[in-house]
């Protein structure tokens, strides 16, 4: 009978940090000859500098950053909050952000708050103990972070707000025109003949809404339009939140011809519901949303959409921002990024 082979299993390779210390072991030298020699000082010889950096290149060592940015008093680093990535207008932001960073030496931690105000103090805390140079911030309604973003602003580390103002705070901003966007939009419904308007979405916590909201009622001024409180349903910027409020207006009898959703998922929310009552877009019902959102094509009707052009947007948040890090002293600017309305066909 064959004895079985027993065979010892591999033990994990274990890796190690290599420090300055650990290199400072192996060559025999002081760590502080090391940190001067990775660092060019001129106390120490090019030979023994290059001669370090070898071996500590053959080591794999890896400098602190978070160190190193306390030492240089900067990181390099930007923080960035935006709501939402599942909105394509947001990704896109976020795209224009990173890459413009990138391209004038900034790495970017991005962090997401879910329009959640406790997971927003979460992400700026964190952010601060990065020790970024300035944070790009798309706020989450309300006004319980305004302690913190008042201690970051008192630290000296600039703030650039982007697509939203923060409630009840000043800080330099890039946005559009809310007011002026929503005015163009609402003047083609009437003239497409449409004076039954709904507006979809929040009206006083969203500083983008109260724009968005104004504009809706200058055109209906303008136009002699009768104002009617039943015709502004506050919803959350959520899809389902947005069906649910539009198939309760659908079903209570009273359709209107056009509605006008603050935002991508809200448009969508109340497509579905438009769909599932068997009415058709736009002859029934014209629709309109704010941000050109991929998730609005899934219905597969004709919608009107105001192109924020979020690239755009947060390329020159991203240089508004740059000019804050360099001197924290300039005024505070307000930025605004064109708008466009386009008639989104089938197909």
């Amino acid at each position: 009978m064959k004895k079985k082979t027993v065979r010892a299993l591999k033990q994990p390779i274990q890796y190690k940090r290599v420090t300055i210390k650990s290199i400072a072991q192996h060559m025999g030298v002081t760590p502080a000859t090391i940190s001067k020699a990775l660092r060019d000082s001129s106390d120490i010889s090019e030979k023994t500098r290059k001669r370090v950096k070898q071996i500590a290149a053959e080591m794999g060592y890896k400098p602190n950053l978070m160190a190193q940015s306390l030492v240089r008093q900067r990181s390099d680093i930007l923080g960035v909050i935006v709501p939402n990535l599942r909105i394509s207008f947001f990704s896109e932001v976020t795209r224009g952000i990173y890459e413009c960073a990138r391209a004038i030496g900034y790495e970017t931690i991005i962090m997401v708050n879910d329009e959640n105000m406790d997971t927003e103090r979460k992400n700026l805390e964190f952010l601060l103990a990065m020790n970024v140079d300035g944070l790009l911030v798309n706020a989450v309604p309300g006004t319980d972070n305004n302690d913190l973003f008042t201690v970051i602003r008192e630290r000296g580390i600039p703030i650039v707000v982007y697509d939203r103002r923060i409630n009840e705070m000043d800080f330099p901003s890039v946005t559009i025109d809310d007011e002026a966007a929503a005015f163009e939009v609402m003047t083609h419904f009437i003239q497409h003949g449409r004076k039954d308007i709904l507006f979809l979405g929040p009206t006083k916590t969203l500083t983008v809404a109260q724009g968005r909201y104004n504009g809706y009622r200058k055109a209906l001024t303008q136009n002699r339009i009768p104002y009617c409180e039943e015709r502004i349903v506050p919803c959350e910027i959520e899809q389902e939140a947005a069906k649910s409020s539009m198939t309760e207006i659908l079903n209570s009898g009273k359709v209107p011809d056009a509605v006008m959703c603050i935002g991508g998922l809200v448009a969508y929310g109340a497509g579905q519901a438009i769909r599932q009552a068997q009415l058709r877009v736009p002859e029934d019902i014209m629709l309109s949303e704010f941000g050109d959102n991929d998730v609005v094509y899934r219905l597969g009707v004709p919608f009107i959409t105001v192109d924020q052009h979020p690239y755009q947007m947060g390329k020159e948040a991203v240089d508004l921002l740059s000019q804050y890090i360099k001197n924290k002293n300039l005024p505070y600017e307000h930025k605004i990024v064109d708008t466009k309305m386009i008639l989104h066909e089938v197909g």
